[in-house]
């Protein structure tokens, strides 16, 4: 079998039928689904049921968060390649059979494009998510932000397993982002340009709801805990760490700044200038100051 697809899911019964009906319309059938149930308690089991077959598997766990669930789903698996995707998002028919093609030659990492799909306008939206070959390239690829999404990435089974994600409910949100960079310190990324889903943006999105000041705060200080920690990550960064660090603090301050953590806000934007001078020349260091002033 060439692809597992893993979805972990947690009170989505209203949002991931839509999903599962698109995974399943699919131009290439040699898949697998696998449900993983974060502990849900609303009826998602209930709305999934007809789904259920021996290419739809459901499995239900204590909350653990969505490292965890998705690590679940890795070990259930039975695919030569993992996909993690969302249950709130949507795939589009040829996405099993793009991946399937670029595979061909048995690449560690692919990496397909997605969009960005408004849930009440429908407006389509690009991301960011192209890069060129080389060291020096590939660090720029993620230096500047998760431009990645856990639906576009496909990681062969073997990696997958051995790269497992972090299971700490501090990072959740940029778990996803600390595993890209942790894989591509070791692996090629292998992309193809078609583009072969769509990210939901809406309302309950968890990179939406975490607006809590402390949260926000221990989220990014726990994921910078895990890169300064890991010595291949840091020798993979290299020179450009001390950029990296800087370009989360303006992160956090400006999502602390929109949320109206103003205070806090202004720490961090004065450590990200303390820790890179070029943070006065990103877009997004002005962006704070504005949030902050207004």
């Amino acid at each position: 079998m060439f692809l597992t697809i893993v979805i972990p899911t947690y009170n989505r019964a209203h949002l991931i039928e839509h999903t599962l009906k698109s995974v399943l319309n699919q131009s290439c059938d040699d898949f697998e689904v696998i449900i993983i149930d974060d502990g849900s308690t609303d009826n998602t089991e209930e709305i999934i049921q007809s789904y259920l077959s021996e290419k739809v598997q459901y499995h239900r766990i204590p909350n653990s968060e969505r490292g965890a669930a998705r690590n679940r789903g890795t070990e259930l698996a039975k695919g030569d390649y993992i996909n993690w995707f969302d249950s709130d998002d949507e795939m589009l028919p040829n996405h099993v059979a793009s991946a399937k093609e670029l595979a061909a030659k048995q690449p560690e990492v692919l990496n397909l494009m997605y969009r960005i799909k408004d849930s009440v306008s429908g407006k389509i939206t690009p991301v960011q998510a192209s890069y060129s070959e080389g060291q020096k390239q590939r660090k720029n690829f993620l230096i500047e932000g998760n431009y990645l999404a856990c639906n576009p990435v496909i990681v062969r089974r073997d990696i997958a397993l051995q790269n497992p994600f972090i299971e700490d409910r501090s990072l959740s949100a940029s778990e996803d982002y600390e595993l890209w960079l942790r894989l591509l310190a070791k692996y090629r990324f292998h992309q193809s340009n078609e583009i072969t889903s769509f990210l939901i943006q809406h309302d309950e999105r968890s990179v939406n709801t975490m607006t809590n000041p402390d949260k926000l705060e221990t989220r990014f200080l726990t994921f910078l805990k895990y890169i300064d920690e890991n010595q291949e990550l840091t020798t993979f960064l290299g020179n450009d760490y001390a950029y990296f660090v800087m370009r989360n603090y303006l992160i956090l301050a400006v999502d602390l700044a929109y949320n109206g953590h103003k205070r806090k806000g202004f720490f961090y934007l004065k450590k990200a200038f303390k820790e890179h001078k070029s943070a006065i020349k990103q877009r997004v260091f002005w962006a704070t100051l504005k949030h902050l002033v207004f």
